[in-house]
């Protein structure tokens, strides 16, 4: 990124949202590092061992000594914390809205994978294959909510609630370097000095 002397660059706090399987984890991550900033999942903070919530004013009191720094990327739906707490402090959101199917596809096979070879999630827990199809599942969550959440994903950027904030929507999995661009657009040259 390039600023120039005159202009120090705005730090950045990001909040990815999107639906299970649309990557705001692997995103989020790498637009952390780039950034140089803490990368928090949200996950990781709401789910104690065993699957076990923590409820939302203990994940409040998790995410707000991250709120306070100057930059960070923060990933999760967490409606009930984040509209709250997390939206008043971002300068961009950026929406992950991808197709039902494509994100079918990826919960199904993120899930069986995790289930075959223990790859831990969440701050630690597992999910098994018996979860693929369980109420509690992700696949199933998925299936409940993705209508509901694809059309109040397509409104955001009108919501009140983040006219101090850019909101960013991508209906297909964007590279970092795309988000980075679009986090810092180039400014229109000066006009030239008059004679």
């Amino acid at each position: 990124m390039t600023t120039s002397p005159s202009s120090p660059a705005r730090p950045h706090r990001l909040h990815l949202i999107g639906s299970s399987g649309a990557g705001k984890t692997t995103l989020g991550r790498a637009l952390a590092h780039r950034l140089g900033v803490p990368f928090v999942d949200l996950d990781d903070l709401y789910w104690e061992p065993g699957w076990q919530a923590v409820g939302h004013d203990e994940l409040t009191r998790r995410v707000t000594p991250v709120l306070a720094q100057p930059g960070w990327v923060i990933v999760g739906n967490y409606r009930a914390t984040t509209e709250l707490h997390v939206w008043p402090r971002l300068t961009h959101l950026i929406v992950l809205d991808l197709p039902f199917a494509t994100l079918l596809r990826r919960t199904v096979w993120r899930t069986v994978r995790r289930g075959l070879t223990g790859e831990p999630c969440c701050n630690g827990n597992r999910e098994s294959l018996w979860r693929i199809a369980h109420r509690d599942g992700v696949v199933r969550y998925l299936l409940r909510n993705w209508r509901t959440r694809h059309a109040r994903q397509r409104r955001l950027a009108e919501d009140p609630a983040l006219a101090h904030a850019r909101v960013l929507r991508y209906e297909r999995s964007p590279r970092p370097d795309e988000v980075l661009a679009q986090l810092n657009p180039p400014h229109p040259p000066s006009p030239p000095p008059s004679p």
